[in-house]
């Protein structure tokens, strides 16, 4: 993928992103999917290695992918300290809302034949992807068109190892830690679950994690998104737990209780992988999930364009 760096009004987002021209695509409506790495991640994540890279989709399907690094991450504007009253979350979804997504649609949206925006966000970034997609449904008149919302690796319930079990990593500065890389590889796949290559990247994408996350995802996000933010969705939703998550109790009793929080969506579909790990997209499964994800997101352009 081709890196960019976009200024913003108060800084700036940086990521890279494929764009095929729209002369290669053979869909007559064809979504700007937008990837939200998870956490101690960067917008690497979505670009790790030849064979595990969503350009791969990108080009074969002639449908636009970027990458982001998402706020407080690489070269993205920081939204630290938090104000007094909110969260790293609703911060993060705000300078996405009101900045980034604006200035992504603008730059690589409208102008390669696109006619929606579809956040792919793992993880960590799943927060923020529902929480846009929220601020999205309750603004008048967005700055971007929403056409859905696919979120993988974020749960409701975690797994007795880790709750109120706050990971401590080593300080990079005040505000942010650096998971051992080690850790995170045992963390992340489940033995024989990845590439020998993919395990060759993990200090390249291996990103600062800013602490205000890593904290408050348990006791900020976890007790109020499915009656807070899930139900002010209205764009579609894909969403998916895989067996081997670390975090997550991951089973279809946990995928019908996250599907269903998304009641007002005007499409919610759940799914349930069997055997793979938290990272997806690092994984052997990794292009048969971005064929998924890419189908959906090309479903939800063809949708918008009817709706519209």
């Amino acid at each position: 993928m081709e890196p960019f760096r976009l200024p913003l009004e108060n800084g700036a987002v940086t990521g890279a992103h494929s764009i095929p021209p729209a002369s290669s695509s053979p869909i007559r409506h064809r979504p700007l999917i937008i990837g939200l790495h998870g956490g101690c991640y960067d917008h690497q994540y979505f670009d790790a290695a030849p064979k595990y890279s969503a350009s791969l989709a990108s080009e074969a399907l002639g449908v636009p992918f970027i990458t982001i690094d998402r706020p407080s991450y690489g070269g993205t504007s920081c939204v630290l300290p938090i104000p007094d009253g909110s969260d790293f979350t609703q911060e993060s979804a705000k300078l996405m809302h009101h900045s980034i997504l604006p200035r992504l649609w603008n730059t690589f949206g409208a102008s390669n034949g696109c006619n929606c925006i579809v956040l792919l966000s793992h993880s960590l970034g799943v927060m923020v992807g529902v929480a846009v997609a929220a601020m999205h449904a309750q603004d008048g008149d967005p700055a971007y068109p929403l056409g859905g919302l696919i979120a993988s690796g974020m749960g409701d319930v975690q797994t007795k190892a880790t709750q109120g079990n706050t990971p401590s990593y080593p300080m990079v500065d005040d505000e942010h830690a650096l998971c051992p890389v080690q850790l995170k590889d045992a963390l992340m796949f489940k033995p024989g679950t990845c590439a020998p290559e993919v395990l060759a990247q993990t200090e390249r994408l291996n990103a600062a994690c800013p602490i205000a996350e890593i904290i408050g995802f348990a006791t900020e996000w976890l007790p109020v998104w499915r009656e807070q933010w899930a139900p002010l969705v209205k764009a579609p939703v894909m969403f998916a737990l895989v067996e081997e998550d670390p975090f997550f109790e991951a089973d279809e009793k946990e995928i019908a209780r996250c599907v269903g929080a998304f009641r007002n969506s005007v499409r919610v579909e759940g799914s349930l992988l069997r055997g793979a790990p938290h990272c997806i997209e690092l994984s052997l499964w990794a292009q048969g999930w971005y064929a998924r994800c890419f189908g959906f997101a090309m479903e939800c352009s063809a949708s918008f364009s009817v709706a519209t």
